[in-house]
């Protein structure tokens, strides 16, 4: 027999610390400029064809903005906020499917080459 359940019950069944205090200590997530900056460059790739969906997730290692070309499982591209550790300021990575692309201390130069990574119109 089929449950029905609310946002909120299904929020915490799934995410139980979701809203609460993280045990190993605070979790990083994308501010909003650093939103804004990441949804301009997917909609530039939505707009020439190449991405169809996204989503963000958050863990202990961090902020994770998935790039999804096709209907697939796994995302073409993954934008990553690593935690900040002691004074270092957070990591970004752009993973591919095959692993690491990029790794800089600021989202733009990973955000360059994740518009370098899409595919261009050529005129004939």
């Amino acid at each position: 027999m089929t449950e029905v359940v609310t946002f909120e019950q299904s929020r915490r069944r799934h995410h139980p610390k979701a809203g609460g205090s993280h045990p190993r200590g605070k979790a990083d997530f994308f501010n909003r400029q650093e939103l804004r900056d990441i949804l301009q460059s997917y909609s530039r790739g939505v707009i020439a064809g190449d991405w169809l969906d996204y989503a963000v997730d958050w863990n202990e290692a961090g902020a994770i903005f998935a790039i999804y070309g096709q209907v697939s499982a796994l995302p073409m591209y993954s934008i990553v906020k690593r935690n900040k550790s002691g004074r270092r300021p957070a990591a970004y990575q752009l993973l591919g499917r095959g692993g690491v692309l990029k790794t800089d201390r600021t989202l733009g130069a990973v955000l360059k080459m994740l518009d370098s990574r899409r595919t261009a119109l050529v005129k004939s």
